[in-house]
Formats: C-alpha cells, sequence, structure tokens
C-alpha cells in the first residue's frame, strides 16, 4: 500500500488568511467535532472527492489538487487522518484578517495597542459573551481594527461599528477567534494578575476594568487619563508585578 502525504498547517497561526476564514465558517455551521475535523482536513489538504459512489469496502476515490492520481480511502482512515486537524480545536495564537473595510488589525498580540483600547476589547468581548447581541461584536471589531490614518478615540467606537454590521459573518468569527485566543494569552504571562479568579456568579466587568486601572493610578484618577494612553502590556506587566509583590507579602503573613 502507497504512502500518502498531506501537507497541511499544524499551528492556528500557519493559517492563511483564506484558511482561516474557511475555518471560521466551519465552527459557525456548528458541525460535530468529527464532521468539523474531516472537513478542515479535506479543505486545508486540497482533498476532493472525485466519485461519490463507494467502493465495495466503503473506501472512495479522492484526489488532492496538483496530483493526478486519485486515490481510495475508508471512513475510518480519513477521520484518523483528520486528527492532524485537531490543533484548530486545541487552541493556539491566530494572526487575524488584516484589513476590513479598509481598516487595520491591531498587531495580533496587540503590541501596537493601548491599555485603554485593551480594556475598551475586553468590555465588549464580556458584552458579546453574555448577550449573543451582534453590536457588541461589531463594536469589539471597531476597537482591534482602524484605518491606519485615523487616532485611537474610545468616544469613536460605536460609531465606527456601523461600518462592520454587515460584514461577512465568517469574518467577525475570525476576529472573535483571534480575540479568544489573545485572552488565552494574558494569563500566561500574567500568572499572578488572574490567579484565584472569582466565580462566573461573583464576576463584574465593570468591577474588572475599574479595579485595574485603581491598581495602576493608586487612588489617584488624575493619573487615569495618562495611563490609560501607554502600552497594553507595559500596563499589563506592571499589573502582573504588583500582583506578585501582593502575593509574597499574603504568604509571609
Amino acid at each position: 500500500m502507497k504512502e500518502i502525504r498531506l501537507k497541511i498547517p499544524v499551528k492556528l497561526e500557519d493559517l492563511t488568511e483564506r484558511q482561516l476564514l474557511f475555518v471560521s465558517r466551519l465552527f459557525l455551521m456548528q458541525y460535530s467535532e468529527a464532521e468539523f475535523l474531516v472537513k478542515a482536513l479535506l479543505y486545508l489538504a486540497g482533498m476532493k472527492l472525485v466519485k461519490k459512489d463507494p467502493a465495495p469496502d466503503g473506501a472512495r476515490w479522492y484526489k488532492v489538487r496538483g496530483r493526478r492520481k486519485p486515490f481510495l480511502l475508508t471512513g475510518d482512515q480519513l477521520v484518523v487522518m483528520a486528527e492532524k486537524c485537531r490543533f484548530l480545536v486545541n487552541g493556539g495564537e491566530v494572526h487575524p484578517v488584516k484589513w476590513i473595510r479598509k481598516a487595520r488589525a491591531r498587531h495580533y498580540r496587540l503590541y501596537n495597542a493601548s491599555f485603554d483600547e485593551y480594556l475598551m476589547a475586553e468590555n465588549y468581548y464580556f458584552a458579546f459573551i453574555e448577550t449573543k447581541k451582534e453590536e457588541h461584536l461589531d463594536n469589539l471589531i471597531s476597537v482591534l481594527y482602524r484605518r491606519p490614518w485615523q487616532r485611537w478615540d474610545s468616544n469613536r467606537i460605536r460609531r465606527r461599528a456601523k461600518k462592520f454590521r454587515d460584514v461577512d459573518p465568517a469574518v467577525k468569527n475570525a476576529v472573535f477567534m483571534w480575540y479568544i485566543c489573545f485572552r488565552a494569552l494574558v494569563p500566561k504571562r500574567c500568572p499572578n494578575l488572574f490567579s484565584g479568579g472569582k466565580s462566573k456568579s461573583e464576576f463584574s466587568i465593570r468591577n474588572y476594568i475599574n479595579g485595574m486601572v485603581h491598581s495602576l493610578n493608586n487612588g489617584n484618577i488624575t493619573l487615569t487619563k495618562q495611563l490609560l494612553k501607554q502600552s497594553c502590556w507595559a500596563a499589563l506587566d506592571e499589573l502582573e508585578q504588583r500582583a506578585l509583590q501582593a502575593n509574597e507579602l499574603n504568604q509571609k503573613k
């Protein structure tokens, strides 16, 4: 039996923009996990079914884009091969769609975003999670994308969000996937800041955001405006150091 070699990405960040949008669309279709992985494999590997009628043993003929000779695969073989696409559901980092309506994405790790942008993104992320209202997802996109010549202005978020209302749902979901993956990175870099989180019933996004701002300005609200302008990661790293010091003091008591 000849070996079949297929070339597919191995990490979320390896996906091309077109591949990311296809995967995003698959998520929206709510297939079972097995169906999702098989459909993802077929697309990412450039495979297609060339004969619908199965062979006596249930195998079917498939062909890979760019190759002449088709090959037989049983359903079980296809499911086993599809496990190579499990990275799509196991997390990682996403490189976002670069442009949406002439607006450009921030760096995929938000290295070029301010602390204010991060807090606004958190606000609309949680609002969308809780309500599932698409307007909050549009607002999130408005935070994470802007035209190169535009300056950050939190007062214009909702106004700019109107331009994203009729964007392809797969594109919107790809942005959401990106932000989910970004949020998974933050606790890894700031473990002390995000340790011992409150239960869902006790969580308040207002208190969550106000708490971070208060920790940075030490209760001096005159410093808030300037602190919000600093780099997102500079603020998070500072908060991590303060959380680390607080944890060390608590351990000594």
